[in-house]
């Protein structure tokens, strides 16, 4: 039970710096770590796992990253996969907070394929009265695009995942003290 406390205490204190950086704080930590792996595999050695802390300005001692490491390796596979990582990461978030999430990323995948592209938002997400559409300096297209990198983790391939999406919200999540205040502010930023 006390190593437990001790696992529970040491992820807590990594989110919370991870946090310290604001709402894309698990973003930027997620991107961190898909750089680090140049396999591709998708999952983490406990080397690739102390170094993306190291590279993204954290500072833990080594017997607490192997600790961390173990912890988070929920499938004891010696690798953590980035599922496990980013779940282990996440501030918990209550069913409501979820299901407003859910509701926002299905409101904007016309598709219903788990993927946010370009032309899902056309139609939904209007750019006729953003500034810069306005006098010209930007395209529909380009604004779109601007918009959907905002929760595009990794290399911005123009399309955004129910993961990404959810991890982006997390984030802000972690600033917003009530359900109540979440969903107010997801309801008035998604007009849902």
């Amino acid at each position: 039970m006390l190593l437990h406390v001790k696992m529970a205490d040491l992820l807590m204190e990594l989110r919370a710096k991870i946090l310290e950086r604001g709402p894309n704080g698990i973003q930027d930590i997620s991107r961190t770590f898909r750089n680090m792996d140049v396999d591709h595999s998708n999952w983490l050695s406990l080397k690739e796992f102390g170094d993306g802390l190291k590279d993204f300005g954290l500072s833990f001692p080594e017997s607490s990253v192997e600790e961390l490491f173990s912890y988070i390796d929920k499938d004891g596979q010696h690798g953590i996969l980035f599922d496990e990582f980013l779940e282990a990461l996440r501030p918990p978030m209550s069913q409501t907070r979820i299901s407003i999430i859910n509701e926002a990323f299905a409101k904007f995948d016309k598709t219903g394929d788990g993927v946010i592209t370009l032309e899902d938002l056309k139609g939904v997400y209007s750019v006729k009265h953003h500034p810069k559409y306005l006098n010209g300096e930007m395209t529909e297209d380009q604004i779109l695009r601007t918009f959907l990198d905002v929760f595009d983790q990794g290399v911005k391939d123009g399309t955004v995942t129910k993961e990404e999406f959810t991890n982006y919200y997390s984030g802000v999540g972690a600033y917003i003290d009530t359900d109540e205040e979440f969903v107010k502010m997801m309801k008035t930023a998604w007009e849902i």
